[in-house]
């Protein structure tokens, strides 16, 4: 899915079975960077916000719904768009 309708989706509240290659998409076009992974964790950083992003994949290679949620707090709160 291309980041700016999956966008539309997390906002929407719509977080479960979201894949993980197209939520690190997304967080890479709202400015994220990917630090590399810090043990079973991924870690991902932005130049607007102090603290990293550190994220799971679950088992069935989807984003975890409440890392998902965690992104969609800093994206209000940051003015965070892809």
């Amino acid at each position: 899915m291309e980041p700016k309708p999956l966008f539309d989706q997390v906002n929407e509240g719509q977080v479960l079975y979201v894949s993980w290659n197209d939520f690190r998409r997304l967080l890479e076009a709202c400015g994220f960077k990917y630090q590399g992974p810090r043990g079973i964790r991924h870690v991902f950083a932005h130049p607007r916000i102090p603290d990293p992003l550190v994220l799971q994949v679950l088992r069935n290679q989807d984003a975890k719904p409440e890392d998902i949620l965690k992104f969609v707090e800093l994206a209000k709160e940051y003015n965070l768009k892809p």
